[in-house]
């Protein structure tokens, strides 16, 4: 059964402006083997002091299996950005517009 999803994240903690771009790149490259790179904007944001990647999808996404895919797209996603920054936090949130209506 496929489902209509909103995908978006954030990613604090990072040292630096190199860092965040280290860890937007990795992102991309999880979102690229995902199939989903061309349907979720991401990319560094410098925010009251701090650098963040930040992303989400302009339009829902339709995924099959949901509730396998979801969870290991987070494991998935934490872990790519802990091996580029280790001490940051990776958060995940999932919009279900359908629910809306």
């Amino acid at each position: 059964m496929s489902v209509n999803i909103e995908l978006g994240f954030t990613v604090t903690g990072l040292a630096d402006e190199a860092q965040a771009k280290n860890v937007a790149r990795a992102i991309g490259v999880l979102l690229d083997a995902e199939g989903i790179e061309d349907q979720v904007r991401h990319g560094v944001r410098f925010d009251e002091g701090e650098y963040l990647v930040t992303g989400e999808s302009g339009l829902a996404l339709i995924i099959s299996g949901f509730y396998n895919w979801g969870p290991a797209f987070e494991g998935a996603f934490a872990r790519t950005v802990a091996e580029v920054a280790p001490t940051a936090k990776a958060e995940v949130e999932w919009g279900y517009p359908d629910e809306d209506h």
